[in-house]
């Protein structure tokens, strides 16, 4: 049996979520940006320098508009990405985690609140839409069920020394970053300076911190 170093409880708003990914693109993301831009910026350069030459040059308007196309997407497009993060997440139901660290690996319990009001008005919408027959409001009602209780709690377990694994923390919040592609939230808020300490000191003997 694995022997529990720390259990915690926290949720997360929205205003930590935003945060949390915009840190999680800079890590990861801000690197390749800066490449890409010099790249698009020499283009843009030597369209500008094609034009100076020959105003009538078409192939020169073209590198100009491609290079500043290209690089307002490109500092542009992460922005939009949390935006719509963002935008999704306030549309879902509330949810609660539990985190679980052991000495060989960290289970994430993801909570979704079934009972929220959101949910329940989706509920009667798919049950008035379902009421053409009686067989088709069980049938409906029977996968609404079905679906709220295998939604309810979803587990993730995650291995020190197999899992790619990397800690942030700032005065407001610590970060687990997963394989590069997953980002984990937790809000000091939520921690007690007890478990705060131990979380770090965690991290710390991880060699993720």
């Amino acid at each position: 049996m694995r022997e529990s170093l720390l259990k915690i409880s926290y949720n997360m708003e929205l205003s930590e979520i935003g945060e949390g990914f915009k840190l999680f693109q800079r890590k990861y993301q801000l690197k390749r940006s800066i490449i890409f831009t010099i790249v698009y910026g020499i283009a843009l350069i030597l369209g500008v320098d094609m034009v100076v030459r020959n105003p009538q040059n078409f192939y020169g308007y073209l590198l100009i508009g491609l290079g500043a196309g290209l690089i307002f997407m490109q500092w542009y497009k992460p922005v939009a990405v949390r935006k719509k993060l963002l935008n999704t997440l306030s549309s879902m139901n509330q949810e609660s985690y539990e985190t679980e660290i052991f000495q060989d690996m960290i289970s994430i319990t993801t909570i979704v609140d079934t009972d929220s009001a959101e949910e329940e008005e989706q509920s009667e919408e798919k049950t008035e839409a379902a009421e053409e027959t009686a067989e088709t409001v069980e049938n409906s009602e029977e996968a609404i069920e079905n679906e709220s209780e295998e939604s309810e709690t979803v587990v993730s377990n995650f291995y020190f020394g197999s899992d790619l694994m990397e800690a942030m923390e700032n005065d407001k919040m610590f970060l687990l970053f997963v394989n590069k592609s997953l980002i984990y939230i937790y809000p000091k808020r939520c921690l007690t300076d007890e478990e705060q300490l131990k979380l770090r000191e965690i991290f710390t003997d991880k060699a993720i911190l």
